[in-house]
């Protein structure tokens, strides 16, 4: 077997972990009686002056931190070793070359020994030919014990060819800790010599990011042991033979060698450039900009478009000192703190980042990454022998200033005396198809606190890809005569298949972790899943699962089982039945609790998620958290006389619970439409989980053209999502088909589709053949001009657009803002209307003047029969223009375009209408939950319709966010505050107050944020 590989992780075929943007990707729990108050809180590592104990801010220099290259191991994995005698079959005391370790058993069926993760490990031979003029052929044998994660990590037996670049002449992977035969031959031939005279022949051993001894998701012998090696070099005529049994206890007449590392770039930087208008951070910050001297040998990077590193410089994208196909991989480690108090379980770890990864065409795909880990030893260097702990998760967005607070007291082991932490930047975009060399010089990290904190409870987390997601019958269409088929599967968001599987499978059950931090407790009973259906009663005939006809109930977990057969003591999976339980209309609340005994003191609860407010309440899509909702869809009813009919609207939410939920359904419900349930029947949803992360979950990834067809009208939403928008079904990438089914279902003539996000022109442009097709042909945009629209509509952020006279589609709306505004500037796409599409509507210069520019604020388009809608921006973006002559109008700007479209897209007028305004009431405003971590509602009553804001005040009587400014109708209206100031930095912990202010009326009042 033959080919050419360079030597680093990317030459095997590498599990990763998923994307995700921000730390709304992983979901806490908390106990039930919620968090401790602030007072109770130990910064541990904090800024320059907070008393904390070790500093996280760099003003002082490294303070205790520590730098490292990742790619460039400091020891070798190759050893001497009498591990596997019995295999070789040579009695006992057998020694043989083995690559790998004592690692601590994971079970008590588990060997002490294995290997870990991201090793990349070499043992080479080396010999002069008597001839370098002649060609040389090497004959190789042995025999080896194979027992490496079988698809992801590998054996190599090369030759080199270049700077760390590798002709591998045998591969091998799994093996299941069997012997194996090792007989290869093959020629090198003069020009291929080392320094011109020698032959080198190399056993490489190279093991992925995940799935090893290290993290108990695989358990091997190590990943191979090789004895009785014997190379016979022929060359000119004359042999050279070695032979290696290892019995003296060497490697004989091979060496360990150590890979070229591309480079530890980690330098502080003071007064770095950055491109996010809303903050600037001129203080010295951690970054790994490759100007050539701070790593020296590389020559530097050059930027292509991203220019404002230091003297131009970016982050390496060509392999810096390992050269080109070789990734940057470096970590930044903290010092190793001692745990402040035994008493305190609860940790926070917040970082400043400065990012910028868009994952657009030429993007190198260069993430940041975090982790974590702890010891009970005694001694500080104790932690080198724990695993370092993570989401799962490698990050991107921007270009911003975020500042993600991750509560990670499920990431520690109990009794823990020292804890440590890392930040890193990984080029890892070439897993996913990104190779570009379009870098920046981004990330930035600072200001790095470490919080601990009593807690009182288990516990719980999960990645939201790894629980339930909304999904349709699993028979893949409707047919009204076998009613009892439409079983609806309860699956995981998350696909379980590998890439080469090519399959999109989602996981049958759902994950949770869940520890008990407090030394000395336990877990009480086995953590359970609670539930409650607002079950459609068409269908209770059929439901013949064991749950019977059961509204509500309660699950027991059971441990989850690693791949390699452990029992994972702190993974719970959780399942409900997949046939018989669900059916179309059904929709499902759930949640996960779980008891410890608080080490003797007494049970303790707690809850993921943390706030169980209205479980039991289904009247509306927001009474309780989206990512504990499943869908069964397509809602179904039969009318007076037999015939069935669905909802004529489905609105997709592709943004997940990253924001805008609240604005979609405020203009829904200011139309008088209601969700699918027993008091309204005009909408369904469908919700996908952890949307950033492209696995497989949109609705290509669930639904078919035939489940789809009832419904008349589709409404999509991305909110900013930059990539894993519209997918084609891409394995490599996000596996389903949403192309392919939104393709089908349009084609059956007379649908409507509104589409809106601010990059999903630019994803749909860049992602492949069938995704070009379908935002051309469907969506009607003849081209991409940018991915920002900003310096091409004079550097507005937020430019005015006004509806393009006589364009038959907008008539309630004079004109709106398509807001791109601080706290974080949004890239609208700036594309081209087709030839034979409409453009609705257009942006203004910044004297507002419209019709200044060619490029489309909407576009209509009409193919095959059925229309399409689309905006460059997303639908929450759309904000009240004051200048407006229809701005006192009841409805804001958005309820009245959406009303428009629908009307277009042929919703039926007559029979959807906006609802009148509700009866005038007494001005009143209230709040909760209170106290709340990390946000609150407040909800309002206005007598008469008219413009209300909604602020947040400190209690010095501080500005610290304005939540709410805009015209609202008469009656009940809500707002989310995230507990985030103007700035878009977390607020601390502590009493503010909320103030609604409408028509000269003012009501405050009081509530408390804990964190």
């Amino acid at each position: 077997i033959l080919a050419v590989v360079c030597a680093s992780a990317a030459s095997a075929q590498f599990q990763p972990p998923q994307r995700a943007i921000d730390s709304g990707s992983v979901i806490l729990g908390g106990p039930v009686d919620g968090p401790k108050a602030a007072g109770d809180t130990i910064q541990l590592m904090g800024p320059t002056g907070s008393g904390a104990a070790f500093i996280g801010d760099f003003e002082s220099g490294w303070a205790g931190w520590t730098s490292i290259d990742q790619t460039h191991p400091t020891t070798s994995h190759w050893n001497v070793s009498d591990r596997n005698w019995q295999v070789f079959g040579q009695g006992p005391g057998n020694l043989a070359a083995w690559c790998g370790m004592d690692i601590a058993a994971c079970s008590e069926s588990d060997s002490a020994w294995g290997y870990g993760n991201n090793w990349n490990d070499m043992m080479v031979w080396r010999r002069p030919v008597p001839h370098p003029g002649s060609s040389s052929t090497v004959h190789i044998t042995g025999t080896m014990v194979l027992d490496t994660e079988l698809g992801y990590d590998f054996v190599y037996l090369s030759t080199p060819t270049g700077l760390n670049w590798y002709l591998d002449h045998m591969v091998w992977d799994g093996g299941n800790a069997t012997l194996v035969p090792i007989d290869v031959t093959f020629a090198i031939l003069p020009g291929e010599y080392v320094d011109g005279s020698d032959v080198e022949v190399y056993f490489r051993f190279q093991s992925d990011g995940a799935w090893s001894d290290a993290d108990c998701m695989f358990s091997s012998a190590g990943a191979c042991q090789i004895d009785d090696l014997s190379v016979t070099l022929t060359n000119g005529g004359e042999t050279v033979t070695t032979f290696d049994d290892f019995q003296d206890g060497t490697l004989g007449s091979w060496e360990r060698a150590l890979p070229q590392g591309v480079g530890d770039f980690a330098h502080l930087w003071t007064g770095l450039n950055d491109v996010d208008p809303c903050h600037q951070n001129t203080s010295t910050q951690v970054a790994f900009i490759d100007d050539g001297i701070v790593v020296p040998g590389t020559g530097g990077s050059e930027c292509i478009n991203w220019c404002y590193g230091p003297g131009g410089h970016i982050v390496t994208t060509t392999g810096g000192l390992a050269g080109p196909g070789n990734y940057i991989y470096n970590s930044v480690l903290s010092p190793v703190m001692p745990w402040p108090d035994q008493a305190m379980d609860g940790i926070t770890f917040a970082f400043d980042i400065y990012r910028h990864e868009d994952l657009s065409a030429d993007a190198p795909g260069i993430f940041y990454m975090w982790a974590i880990r702890s010891t009970d030893g005694p001694d500080p260097s104790d932690i080198e022998d724990e695993s370092w702990q993570d989401r799962a998760f490698v990050y991107y967005g921007g270009p911003d200033y975020i500042r993600p607070t991750w509560v990670v007291p499920d990431l520690m082991i109990q009794g823990r005396t020292f804890v440590q932490v890392k930040l890193e930047v990984y080029e890892l975009g070439w897993v996913w198809g990104w190779v570009g060399d379009d870098g920046y010089p981004a990330p930035y990290f600072d200001n790095v606190s470490v919080k601990v904190y009593p807690f009182e409870g288990p516990a719980i987390s999960t990645r939201e890809i790894d629980l339930a997601n909304d999904n349709f019958p699993a028979r893949g269409s409707i047919d009204t005569g076998d009613l009892g088929s439409h079983s609806v599967r309860f699956d995981m968001a998350n696909n379980i298949s590998l890439a080469s599987h090519l399959r999109n499978d989602p996981g049958d059950s759902i994950v949770v972790d869940i520890r008990p931090p407090l030394a000395g407790s336990n877990l009480v009973g086995m953590p359970t899943l609670e539930w409650r259906l607002l079950p459609n009663p068409l269908f209770n005939p059929y439901r013949t699962s064991p749950l019977g006809s059961a509204t509500s109930g309660s699950v027991p977990g059971w441990n989850a089982v690693s791949p390699g057969g452990y029992v994972m003591e702190e993974r719970f999976a959780f399942d409900l039945p997949d046939t018989g339980f669900l059916y179309p209309g059904d929709v499902l609340h759930y949640f996960i609790r779980a008891q410890d005994d608080g080490g003797g003191t007494g049970v303790r609860t707690s809850t993921l998620p943390a706030d169980t407010t209205g479980f039991s309440d289904f009247d509306h899509p927001l009474s309780y958290d989206s990512s504990f909702t499943v869908r069964a869809l397509p809602s179904l009813q039969r009318d007076l006389f037999g015939d069935y009919f669905s909802p004529p609207i489905l609105f997709w939410n592709d943004f997940g619970n990253r924001g805008g939920e609240e604005k979609w359904y405020s203009a829904l419900d200011q139309m008088g439409l209601t969700c699918a349930t027993d008091y309204g029947f005009d909408y369904d949803v469908y919700y996908t989980n952890g949307p950033s992360s492209g696995v497989g979950n949109g609705l290509g990834g669930r639904a078919t053209w035939l489940t789809l067809a009832n419904y008349k009208i589709i409404i999509y939403t991305c909110g900013d999502l930059s990539v894993n928008t519209i997918s084609n079904g891409d394995f490599q990438d996000d596996p389903g088909d949403d192309v392919g089914v939104l393709t089908q279902w349009l084609d059956l003539g007379g649908k409507g589709l509104f589409c809106t996000g601010d990059d999903l022109a630019s994803d749909l442009f860049q992602s492949g053949p069938a995704t070009l097709g379908f935002v051309q042909d469907r969506l009607g945009l003849a081209s991409l001009q940018s991915n920002d629209l900003r310096p091409l509509v004079g550097s507005q952020a937020s430019p005015r657009v006004v509806p393009v006279t006589g364009n038959g589609v907008i008539y309630g709306a004079d004109s709106w803002i398509a807001y791109g505004g601080c706290p974080g500037i949004n890239t609208f796409d700036a594309v081209t209307p087709a030839g034979s599409a409409l453009r609705l509507a257009s942006f203004c210069d910044p004297s507002g003047n419209p019709a200044a520019y060619v490029y489309s604020a909407m576009t209509a388009n009409s193919y095959l029969g059925s229309k399409v809608v689309s905006m460059p921006y997303d639908f929450m973006f759309i904000y009240n223009d004051p200048e407006e002559t229809k701005s006192l109008a009841p409805r804001p700007a958005r309820a009245r375009i959406l009303y428009d479209v629908l009307g277009y897209l042929g919703l039926d007028a007559q029979v959807y209408f906006p609802t009148d305004v509700p009866e005038a009431g007494v001005f009143s405003a209230s709040q909760h939950p209170n106290p709340f971590n990390p946000r609150c509602e407040i909800r309002f009553n206005l007598p008469s319709a008219g413009p209300v804001s909604v602020r947040v005040f400190g209690l010095r009587g501080d500005l610290v966010a304005t939540v709410l400014d805009e015209v609202r109708p008469a009656g009940a209206g809500a707002v989310i505050w995230d507990g985030r100031d103007g700035r878009g930095a977390e607020a601390a912990s502590g009493v503010y107050f909320y103030e609604v202010r409408s028509a000269g009326e003012v009501k405050v009042g009081k509530m408390a944020l804990v964190r």
